[in-house]
């Protein structure tokens, strides 16, 4: 920015109860408006959660804001991990290697108080350089171009904790943070706080959308997810195997369409009941069922079901409608093996050898003993004892009870 500061002697402290600046003097104000330049970054704070990085554009703001080679936000801190988490905004023609500068910080300097981001509070800020540091460390730092850190920590109530670092480089005449640069990152603070607890509660619920995408994945259960104008808004990982799979099916510009009229006007037709369902505000709509055969001889299963209204929602991309896709028969090619059915699982489940195991995961899948004797390359009749002792050992009368055991038990067996 050109502005011209005089050196600090001591690292500077600031909280929510005052400021301690020790010789600190502004030789020219900042060449930017604060109220402006704080309404900026707020409403960077709030947009930044949707980011693919999280609030790296408000990381650049802030670099040039206050002249700041390298702005970098800490997303996750643990001092016996090599590296953190972070967002870091950098200047075009830093070449550094943050993050092995980071590996050497730690194993060389970790029992530096100042250097610790986790000594520094929610709602306060430190400053500090080479200045305040032994001498070997302020010649680390003085390697990397760092001639002033102004570091702040933000929080949210769930324990999540951030840490912004704003680095100003030696190249810079006069490294001083003013009180105006100040004051504009400690009125930033709460906000961030706020938009973390945002980005926390989103990423819960992310968390817990994944938990319950693996569950329906474990029991081979496809689900598209589609918007009030019917297109697809997500697949989930079973569904987008089995459309890719399948000759007569596919995704296309946003929707799920089946080469066969007859299934797709079906489908349209199932899609439209249940979405007019949906708009009346049925609570029991039992949804619809569609039955595909694929070119290829597969027998599909679509279930078209609503989504329960989300209060206080609307738009384009509220999800309206959701898709059940499964497979209800096999082709011979994709009975090779049973498919992601381990036998060190089924061994562990059900307290059977492994030979014992792999007979079973066969004969769960609907194979007579010789189709499964030839597949384990053993004799019908060694397959034949194998199942004697399967049976045995899981109290059951015969294979019709062994498939029911082994369809109970899939979510456990992927």
């Amino acid at each position: 920015m050109g502005a011209e500061y005089s050196a600090v002697r001591a690292p500077v402290r600031v909280g929510g109860g005052g400021v301690l600046l020790r010789g600190v003097q502004l030789a020219r104000p900042p060449a930017w408006e604060p109220a402006q330049a704080l309404s900026e970054l707020i409403g960077l704070a709030y947009e930044g959660i949707g980011e693919a990085r999280p609030w790296f554009t408000l990381a650049e703001r802030l670099r040039q804001l206050l002249g700041a080679f390298n702005v970098t936000i800490t997303l996750y801190h643990h001092q016996d991990r090599p590296i953190d988490i972070q967002v870091m905004a950098l200047d075009p023609h830093d070449r550094t290697d943050w993050e092995r500068a980071e590996r050497d910080a730690r194993e060389r300097f970790g029992h530096v108080e100042l250097l610790r981001a986790e000594t520094v509070a929610p709602g306060t800020l430190i400053e500090f350089g080479p200045g305040d540091v032994e001498a070997e460390c302020a010649a680390f730092m003085t390697s990397l171009g760092v001639g002033r850190c102004l570091r702040s920590c933000f929080a949210e109530p769930g324990g999540m904790r951030c840490w912004v670092d704003v680095v100003r480089g030696l190249r810079v005449s006069g490294q001083a943070f003013v009180e105006e640069e100040r004051s504009l990152l400690l009125e930033l603070l709460p906000h961030l706080s706020r938009a973390l607890g945002l980005y926390a509660r989103l990423k819960r619920e992310e968390a817990e959308k994944a938990v319950y995408e693996v569950s329906l994945d474990h029991m081979s259960l496809g689900c598209l997810l589609l918007d009030g104008n019917a297109r697809v808004l997500c697949v989930n990982r079973t569904a987008g195997a089995i459309i890719a799979r399948q000759v007569g099916i596919e995704l296309r510009q946003g929707r799920l369409l089946v080469e066969e009229r007859g299934v797709q006007r079906a489908l349209e037709g199932a899609i439209a009941k249940v979405m007019a369902a949906r708009a009346r505000g049925e609570a029991a709509c039992p949804g619809e069922l569609v039955r595909l055969r694929t070119r290829d001889g597969m027998l599909l299963g679509i279930l078209v079901e609503p989504v329960p209204p989300a209060p206080y929602y609307q738009g384009v991309q509220v999800p309206s409608l959701i898709l059940h896709l499964c497979e209800l028969s096999q082709c011979e090619a994709a009975m090779q093996a049973p498919r992601d059915h381990s036998p060190e699982l089924i061994a562990q489940l059900f307290g059977l050898t492994r030979q014992e195991a792999r007979l079973a995961a066969w004969l769960g899948a609907g194979r007579s003993i010789a189709e499964a004797a030839e597949q384990m390359n053993i004799a019908v009749a060694a397959a034949r004892n194998y199942s004697k002792n399967i049976y045995a050992k899981l109290d059951i009368k015969g294979q019709t009870d062994l498939v029911r055991l082994m369809c109970r038990s899939v979510a456990l067996l992927r």
